[in-house]
């Protein structure tokens, strides 16, 4: 949890970044996955996170906008979810969340073929990164 500036008052974490590194054996390249969750868990509706996505060099953006309702009218529930894979990626890449009211979170993260490790993370943030699927969801 992180304290907003000035009021002592602590502010939940709102969203989940899952990134992860695989081999696609149809593709014949690693993928590196990129899945973003509201913390929130949502009853009647499973919603869509609308992100503007940009990766350039070696920084990733994920600029949230907001969501978007379910194209379809079956109910469901869960959390809102963003996903997209981006082939090939290896280094040490700087990931930028950033929401509506212009916060942003910065983490670098070091990616090689079939691994993903978190090297830098804010103090003070509304978002967890994780590597791992079975914390992404916990």
């Amino acid at each position: 949890m992180r304290k907003r500036s000035g009021t002592g008052l602590k502010l939940p974490i709102d969203y989940r970044v899952l990134i992860s590194s695989r081999y696609d054996d149809r593709k014949k390249k690693y993928l590196t996955r990129v899945v973003l969750r509201t913390i929130k868990e949502f009853s009647n509706f499973q919603y869509q996170i609308v992100v503007a996505a940009d990766l350039k060099e070696q920084t990733l953006r994920l600029a949230v906008q907001g969501l978007r309702s379910p194209k379809t009218t079956f109910p469901g529930s869960g959390p809102a979810l963003y996903e997209t894979e981006y082939p090939d990626l290896c280094g040490q890449y700087e990931v930028i969340v950033s929401k509506a009211n212009r916060w942003e979170n910065k983490f670098s993260v070091k990616i090689s073929k079939g691994n993903v490790e978190i090297s830098k993370s804010p103090a003070r943030k509304f978002v967890d990164i994780v590597t791992d699927e079975s914390l992404f969801y916990a």
